[in-house]
């Protein structure tokens, strides 16, 4: 089970990561991190828009994802959570960190349709 916190603290890292250059304006346009929808990917203005609104959603799930798996982690790997414990907590730190995504995408293109008047 140890394995699945791990995964979701080096994901949360990610995400995170995304996040923080995102709302600096280092993330450029591509295809491989941020949020990709046809709205952002249109040109640089929508997508600086976009990730500068959303990006705060996108650190907080990283950043709350992150310290609730590190904190169950040295319990996870000593073997002393109980089995549905450990899956539930596991699959509930995964929901936040890809609830956050959701809500960054959704309010970002949102607040970005809104300041640019498109």
């Amino acid at each position: 089970m140890w394995i699945g916190y791990l995964a979701v603290m080096i994901g949360a890292g990610l995400v995170t990561a995304v996040g923080v250059r995102a709302l600096q304006g280092k993330l450029p346009r591509q295809h491989w991190a941020g949020i990709r929808t046809s709205y952002s990917l249109a040109n640089d203005e929508q997508w600086e828009a976009v990730h500068r609104f959303g990006a705060p959603y996108l650190i907080f799930g990283g950043v709350a994802a992150f310290a609730t798996a590190l904190a169950l982690f040295p319990f996870a790997v000593a073997g002393n959570l109980p089995g549905g414990f450990a899956v539930v907590a596991l699959v509930a730190t995964a929901m936040i960190m890809g609830g956050s995504a959701m809500m960054s995408l959704v309010l970002g293109t949102r607040r970005a349709k809104a300041s640019l008047g498109s």
